[in-house]
């Protein structure tokens, strides 16, 4: 009977060292998979990290933030506005990035973009946002999104040294007339 308890005994603490040895590694490679996903793939950039200016009364911020649109969750790295939560009706809303330092060659060939109105913003019901997009200050084409709408662009920006962005309330929400809901991104990758 003795031989039993010290076998069980003996597998017990196997057993403990065995969960205890799972445990660190989980550890491990939680912390690994964090860092690693942070790491930035050579030659990609992001519109929030370009010099990017202010026209008026536009604003792109870097954002970290979740936001429901088409009722669907997605993460928010950067919003499109005015001062508010809002983009202004007959106002200039426009901001230029630069996507190549002066005196250097143009290295970025497509910006993705992944843009759209969250749902629970309450001037997005039955408003309409153009999204107009300016290379090297020429006008290059244009996306028009309502609520519940996520959209997915890739621009070309091959030889490209700026981009700007333009946002139009061309219809105003039910309850606010002259102000359309803040264009969310959820992309903005140069590569």
């Amino acid at each position: 009977m003795l031989q039993s308890v010290n076998s069980q005994t003996k597998i017990m603490v196997k057993l403990r060292q065995l969960i205890a040895g799972l445990m660190t590694a989980t550890v491990l490679v939680s912390s690994a998979t964090s860092v690693d996903a942070k790491k930035k793939t050579q030659g990609v950039g992001s519109l929030g990290e370009m010099s990017c200016q202010r026209i008026e009364d536009g604003m792109y911020e870097v954002i970290n933030q979740d936001f429901p649109v088409g009722l669907q969750i997605f993460r928010g790295i950067a919003w499109f506005r005015t001062n508010g939560d809002f983009i202004s009706k007959n106002r200039t809303n426009q901001v230029a990035c630069r996507l190549t330092e002066a005196g250097q060659k143009p290295k970025y060939k497509t910006l993705n973009i992944a843009f759209g109105i969250a749902d629970n913003n309450n001037k997005a019901n039955g408003s309409l946002v153009r999204l107009s997009i300016y290379r090297d200050g020429k006008f290059y084409k244009y996306q028009d999104v309502t609520k519940g709408e996520l959209i997915r662009w890739p621009i070309d920006v091959t030889n490209v040294r700026s981009i700007a962005l333009e946002g139009e309330c061309l219809r105003g929400s039910v309850e606010y007339k002259n102000s359309c809901p803040a264009l969310i991104f959820f992309e903005d990758s140069l590569q």
